[in-house]
């Protein structure tokens, strides 16, 4: 029979991954247990636990039932402290808080408040106390009472080993700044950037806490009128609350919310706003269907072999082009595409044809030359030792753009193979690569060059770090990266650690090199927190060699993963 302590490991596990809904049913299964053995102590600590996390999910009325039946044991027994009784009421109190029951919350909140300050008590409940006490009066519009309450609680809690009520007194305290006229202390998301840097450390970003602060950064940058940004965060909080409220908490519903109210002003905004240019793949396009035309009237042979496509160098293939990218090299263009026989057979009489074309200009090539300039292979690299030789911002800059017709198919099917990325034994060895590169530069030579005084050695380290865990991003996401000048944006606009690469790199890149550390083992420890997501580490070790090689136990082949990780 499992026991309570059992069932309680159990439920703590599920807390600490932030899944409410999935300690109940361990807590429920305790909760019996106790009653079975009469266990009056452990049955009011349980109950509070359970409250609680009833609470977290929705689930009111339930949750104030189980924490007034906890009260009613206590008070029949008179040999519990006046600290215990108080910490039932807070949870009593919050929960009447978060039904917006406030004038019974807060009753029972300064009930206790007035015992612990009978008691000269303040200890870490009594801080809890503080944060309930403002959420409380934040959501009756009484900021300057929440504000000095919240000031309180993070004061007590800054010189304490508490870093994750930290953290949440902090995200607490951006919302409650918002509303403080002429508040001059810390800028708003400075709280947010604090509270985001704790949670990663401590309990990692797929705990709802996280999901928390992201859901204030979205809000934050509403107010700055970044809506794209808004529309990202909102998006990365979203699943993390899925996942441990379910999509019928009041948690994922604000947040969907929240979601869908930035993507209709987004789309709004974009209806009101006319486009001052039109970028070079929507050029592309308009000149593929000029093209495709003229050849079925003039050369009808050639339609069957067409492909027609914006693909290679130049920022409008990436859909980075801008009014500055019209200074140079830049026209109304798209690549006709055609295999060697047909190219070799068809070449004069096209270059004859599409010389001065009125629409645009048309580049001929036949497909396995484009693909062996850009991959060194006529049908692209095929074999692991290929895929070894050919860089990753080349095999971008053959995979980038857009295919506008393909009626033969084959420049498609090789374009397809490449994006389904490297073989996974290549990636496995190419992350433990560049975890090994991020742990030399970033973790160990760029604190030495600071105590050295070697500034500029610093600073190359620095950059080394950042090109580095770019491209560790990208093998994790399963993308090429483009050349050096594209790399951040494209990093940004990845899924996976493309927000904390958006906040995080420009965060260590503006700090004095003898502040970097913290920001470098903020962006690690999201890494190592990636890796083990994708079930490539178990290692909790935080220094990157360690993480390199327990990557490289994952790569089936013998040779490979006997490889000397360091040598790229």
């Amino acid at each position: 029979m499992e026991s309570i302590q059992f069932l309680l490991q159990q439920a703590h596990a599920l807390w600490r991954q932030g899944n409410e809904q999935g300690m109940i049913e361990y807590l429920e299964k305790s909760i019996h247990l106790c009653r079975q053995e009469k266990n009056d102590k452990k049955l009011i600590e349980i109950l509070n636990e359970y409250g609680g996390s009833l609470r977290n999910v929705g689930r009111y009325d339930e949750a104030i039932t189980a924490i007034e039946e906890s009260l009613k044991i206590l008070q029949k027994n008179k040999s519990y402290s006046p600290q215990t009784y108080a910490t039932i009421l807070i949870n009593l109190g919050n929960t009447y808080r978060e039904k917006k029951l406030y004038y019974e919350a807060e009753s029972y909140l300064l009930k206790a408040k007035e015992i612990f300050q009978t008691l000269e008590d303040t200890s870490y409940a009594y801080i809890g106390l503080l944060n309930n006490l403002a959420l409380l009066y934040q959501n009756t519009n009484n900021y300057d009472i929440a504000h000095k309450l919240q000031l309180e609680a993070v004061e007590l809690l800054e010189s304490t080993e508490y870093q994750v009520p930290l953290a949440i007194s902090y995200n607490n305290l951006y919302e409650i700044s918002k509303h403080i006229k002429g508040y001059s202390e810390l800028s708003p998301e400075i709280y947010l950037d604090k509270a985001a840097y704790i949670l990663q450390r401590e309990v990692g970003t797929s705990h709802p806490m996280y999901a928390a602060v992201l859901n204030n950064r979205a809000d934050y940058e509403i107010n700055q009128h970044h809506y794209d940004k808004a529309l990202q965060l909102y998006r990365e909080a979203l699943p993390i609350v899925k996942h441990n409220y379910g999509i019928d908490s009041q948690a994922y519903q604000s947040v969907q919310q929240n979601l869908d109210y930035v993507k209709d002003l987004i789309e709004t905004l974009q209806q009101k706003s006319k486009p001052s240019r039109k970028t070079g793949l929507q050029l592309g396009r308009e000149l593929a269907h000029y093209v495709a035309q003229d050849l079925e009237l003039n050369m009808p042979n050639i339609c069957p072999f067409l492909c027609l496509a914006l693909v290679g160098t130049g920022s409008e293939c990436l859909g980075y082009d801008d009014v500055l990218s019209e200074d140079h090299d830049f026209t109304k263009r798209c690549q006709l595409f055609l295999p060697d026989d047909i190219y070799k057979s068809n070449k004069d009489n096209l270059l004859s044809y599409f010389t001065n074309y009125a629409y645009g200009q048309v580049q001929i090539e036949s497909i396995s030359h484009f693909y062996k300039r850009y991959t060194l292979y006529p049908e692209g690299p095929q074999s692991p030792s290929e895929y070894r030789r050919v860089p990753q911002d080349l095999l971008c800059t053959a995979t980038n753009g857009e295919v506008f017709i393909d009626n033969l198919g084959t420049f498609t099917t090789i374009r397809q193979r490449l994006l389904t990325y490297y073989p996974e034994d290549i990636r496995l060895r190419k992350i433990a690569y560049e975890l090994n590169q991020l742990a030399q530069s970033g973790q160990y030579n760029l604190q030495r060059m600071v105590e050295r005084n070697d500034m500029v050695a610093a600073h190359l380290a620095r950059t080394k770090f950042t090109q580095h865990y770019m491209l560790i991003v990208h093998l994790l996401n399963k993308s090429y990266a483009p050349f050096y000048k594209w790399i951040y944006r494209h990093t940004c606009a990845l899924p996976i650690l493309g927000n904390t690469v958006n906040y995080g790199i420009p965060d260590l890149l503006n700090a004095p090199l003898t502040d970097t550390k913290r920001h470098i083992d903020l962006l690690c420890n999201a890494l190592i927190q990636e890796l083990h997501r994708q079930s490539l580490s178990t290692s909790p070790i935080d220094f990157l060699t360690y993480q390199a090689k327990e990557v490289m136990q994952h790569i089936q082949d013998d040779d490979l993963r006997l490889e000397d990780s360091w040598v790229k």
